[in-house]
């Protein structure tokens, strides 16, 4: 047992000893030149962005007020729609009744020429 558990200490040190050399590795690799900036440089990058940001946020809200703007002209566009389709509605019930007066008519001009063939 005591054997076992001096084997599972040896591997957690040869483990940590590889993570911690991994990753001085890594943090070596990293300080690079292109990482070695200095102050000014890190200012215009900064600058750089926030004009980039700046921008997107015009263009997004640009955007967006575009997007209310053909909001609220679908919704004229539908209500004149509406409007119409009533409007076509009402005239087609109008001439439905105009033609139920006219087969009356009809129906009445064949019965007087009826009466009066007799």
């Amino acid at each position: 047992m005591l054997e076992l558990m001096s084997e599972m200490v040896v591997c957690l040190v040869v483990a940590l000893l590889i993570g911690f050399l991994i990753g001085w590795l890594f943090a070596k690799a990293l300080a690079s030149e292109e990482y070695d900036m200095d102050y000014d440089e890190l200012s215009i990058r900064e600058d750089e962005h926030n004009r980039e940001v700046k921008e997107l946020e015009f263009k997004y809200k640009k955007a967006k007020d575009e997007l209310s703007k053909q909001e609220k002209k679908n919704r004229e566009l539908k209500s004149e729609l509406m409007k119409k389709m009533a409007t076509l509605q009402e005239k087609e019930a109008e001439l439905k009744e105009f033609e139920s007066v006219l087969v009356k008519a009809e129906e009445t001009i064949d019965k007087l020429k009826k009466q009066q063939s007799l």
